[in-house]
């Protein structure tokens, strides 16, 4: 049976939200400040499976201010809803709505003309109560200048446009960066832009089928969505970023790391898998120290649990590579290195504990009450119901035992797509929810341990609100130069998702060792990232680590180094990004969006609001042409001056680090070799005039771990201007401490030092240029 809203007869309002009534059901549209609407279908022949109805809540469970200030016109053939600079338009006879912003059409409209066979109506629903097959379709008008962005862990170019993306996670080994899909995270969130204007859309459904962006057809995009619920938010904006600050309203607040997370980390899962497992990891750091190398710590792989039989027990430690594990993550932790240990969802029926955790409960079922299995990473397996709060306890009790007790510092989510095959299993429905659980179960046991510091929580997969718990990254690549060139596309659609902070494994997890060539290329490309990671697995047991290369040693040692220097700036970044929805990687094309000649497949891109990076992905090539967006003018790293809209070949040879900052900008750096604290006992502030009038911009410090909400942090604002900077110490929530800021011309050369305990909150500080 198919069905959809015609007819509209009459309306009614309660509190912000307005029903429009038919025969067969009712249109609710929620009205929320900041310009959020949530659109929502609800049929009198329709009952939506109450377990996607809940999860689906879930989704969108953060607290969202009503707005009551509208108005409604009533006309032969629509209602005109006003609020402000928008207009929203419900047709009577179709129930499509379009929705203006100042009079220009931002969302929805009429489908085709006269002349196309295409549906008249934006949703139809097919099926019903006694249809397991239930579905809905939604078809929106796809303008020539439509473009779309986001979407989360995909392939490809950043332009969505005419392509059909699958919105199921999947284990995704060796994928192809420029065409696969599906990948680790699907997430239902996208921007489109027409002419420079951005709309956001997020549909806060947990069992999406697949979104097409014109592939079907040039006349529409469509969104297939199983079982329901049927609904969405419009997301209005003054550009991108404050539309993914308001995403973020919806979906939460992006989870604050700690600072020490930002630096180097060693990682390959070759070091846990041998029976020295235990010799290995101590002699890694033994090198790392030896070669005077930066690092935080090590990402550790799941080998510490491969037991004699070759297979993985999750929490259960294989005591003849550990023969006294606590102490041995004790003294780690004690000599300042900082463990994340890799755990997985899944539960092999050989497990010494199967049984138990069955009787229990704690598994997944199937569609007849029994544990579900599935094949999974050494065989068959059951998969922990996160959705069960009594299993959640049990996770968090063994994270706190196994891990928190003994001086780890982070847990890393891997394997938890939750693939499952049968679809008849009820929980198939919500499973792109359950990464999220698992994420925010290790959130709050970390919380439970340590209520004042910020978590470390990583996972290899997720869906929209991943982003409250958990870092992530793009998973399984390969050590290609394709991997890396589009790797660099990912960073830029992932920023666009939500996922604010990701990264890459340099030099690729997957496939034969990189050449040299490609690992200190992979290394550049992180400098400006906020993971730093060589992580990889390697047939021959031989891991791609920094000395992989020895002539190449010193080069990578120090793009580490230059990393750690940009620190203070990659963490201020990383707190606009927490607070004001700034992406860390951001196009060209759309930051600078009223320069046309900044093209959407720009490799370069802008990391933070100030520096326009300069990658090189492409094997023997040591020159690249880079563009200058032509509203600002530019610094080289340096400090030569470059007129915007400058097309030129920019030079790097194997190790270097290129980059522009934009005029205006005041760019923090610190000579550091350990991420202990963000309040740093020295900062370099370098200088980069304007020709404007003056271009604003913040700083941030904190102690590295504490969370936000405590307020402890220093927040200066300042200006900079041709001739002089306004430097200004606005929030003062942490000691200033016997510290000093140093002023630097674009050069190098001091312009001016300040003791901190010489400041004073709200006075401001002239250096005059």
């Amino acid at each position: 049976m198919k069905t959809n809203l015609k007819k509209i007869d009459k309306y009614y309002i309660e509190d912000n939200k307005v029903y429009f009534e038919c025969e067969v059901g009712k249109l609710q549209l929620s009205i929320f400040e900041d310009n959020i609407f949530h659109f929502s279908y609800i049929f009198n022949d329709i009952t939506i499976d109450p377990l996607l109805e809940k999860w689906s809540a879930y989704l969108s469970q953060n607290s969202l201010v009503q707005n009551s200030v509208f108005e409604i016109e009533e006309y032969d053939d629509s209602y005109n809803i006003i609020i402000g600079i928008i207009n929203i338009i419900v047709d009577k006879a179709s129930a499509n709505i379009t929705v203006f912003k100042n009079n220009k059409i931002i969302h929805g409209g009429v489908l085709g003309s006269s002349d196309t066979v295409i549906p008249d109506y934006q949703l139809r629903c097919i099926g019903n109560n006694s249809n397991s097959n239930l579905f809905g379709k939604f078809n929106f008008p796809l303008d020539i200048n439509d473009h779309f962005y986001g979407l989360g862990d995909k392939g490809g170019l950043i332009d969505r446009r005419d392509k059909l993306f699958r919105f199921y996670n999947r284990d995704s080994l060796g994928y192809n960066a420029e065409i696969s899909d599906p990948l680790y995270k699907s997430i239902p969130f996208f921007l489109k832009e027409n002419n420079r204007e951005f709309t956001g859309f997020f549909f806060d459904e947990c069992n999406i089928d697949y979104m097409d962006f014109g592939k079907e057809s040039p006349f529409f995009y469509s969104i297939k969505i199983d079982g329901g619920p049927f609904s969405y938010f419009v997301i209005d904006g003054d550009d991108y970023k404050d539309i993914l600050r308001k995403y973020y309203i919806i979906t939460g607040i992006p989870n604050f790391p700690p600072l020490f997370s930002f630096g180097f980390l060693g990682s390959s899962m070759n070091y846990v898998e041998s029976d020295d497992a235990k010799d290995r990891i101590l002699k890694y750091f033994e090198t790392i120290e030896k070669y005077d190398i930066p690092c935080e710590g090590m990402y550790v792989s799941s080998g510490y649990l491969k037991a004699s039989d070759g297979k993985r027990y999750a929490f259960f430690w294989n005591k003849e590579k550990f023969p006294n594990y606590k102490d041995y993550l004790k003294d780690l932790s004690n000599r300042g290195y900082n463990l994340i240990m890799n755990i997985k969802p899944g539960i092999l029926t050989s497990h010494p504990w199967y049984d138990e955790l069955a009787e229990k409960g704690y598994f997944i079922k199937d569609e007849k009450g029994n544990p579900y299995v599935e094949f999974y990473w050494g065989g068959d397996a059951s998969l922990i119901d996160f959705s069960n709060k009594d299993a959640k306890e049990w996770w968090k009790s063994e994270l706190k035992k196994q891990y928190f007790d003994h001086g780890c510092r982070g847990i890393w989510n891997d394997n938890n797509e939750f693939e499952m095959e049968d679809v008849e299993i009820p929980i198939n429905k919500i499973k792109t929810v359950l990464p999220i659980l698992m994420s925010e179960a290790t959130h709050e046991v970390y919380n439970e341990v340590c209520p004042e510091k910020r978590a470390w929580n990583y996972s290899r997969s997720g869906y929209s609100g991943i982003q409250k718990y958990a870092r992530t990254w793009s998973g399984d690549n390969c050590s290609d130069w394709k991997s890396l060139k589009f790797n660099q596309y990912q960073s830029i659609s992932m920023a666009l998702s939500g996922l604010t902070f990701y990264g890459h494994d340099l030099g690729g997890f997957f496939g034969e060792r990189p050449t040299e060539e490609l690992l200190v290329r992979s290394c550049e490309s992180a400098v400006f990232q906020s993971r730093f990671v060589i992580h990889s697995w390697r047939e021959d047991d031989k891991p791609t680590e920094p000395w992989t290369y020895i002539n190449s040693l010193d080069k990578i040692k120090n793009l580490i180094k230059t990393h750690y220097s940009f620190i203070p700036y990659i963490y201020t970044n990383a707190y606009k990004a927490v607070t004001q929805g700034k992406p860390m990687d951001r196009s060209l094309a759309l930051e600078f969006i009223e320069d046309n000649n900044c093209r959407l497949d720009d490799i370069n891109c802008m990391y933070g609001d100030d520096i326009l990076k300069v990658l090189f992905t492409e094997e023997g090539k040591i020159t690249r042409s880079v563009y200058l967006p032509k509203t600002t003018n530019w610094y080289s790293d340096l400090g030569e001056k470059y007129d915007g809209g400058s097309l030129f070949d920019v030079k790097s040879e194997l190790g270097e680090n290129r980059y522009f900052v934009r005029e205006g900008s005041l760019i923090p750096r610190v000579d550091v070799k350990k991420l202990k604290t963000a309040l740093f006992n020295e900062v370099n502030f370098y200088i980069y005039p304007t020709l404007k009038d003056f271009r604003e911009g913040l700083y941030f410090e904190d102690d590295g771990e504490t969370k936000l909400s405590a307020k402890k942090y220093n927040l200066y604002k300042y200006k900079v201007y041709k001739d002089k900077v306004e430097f200004i110490l606005e929030v003062n929530g942490a000691d200033l401490g016997n510290r000093r800021f140093v002023f630097k011309d674009r050069y190098g050369e001091i312009i001016k030092s300040i003791d901190l305990n010489n400041i004073t909150k709200g006075e401001p500080i002239i250096i005059n240029l």
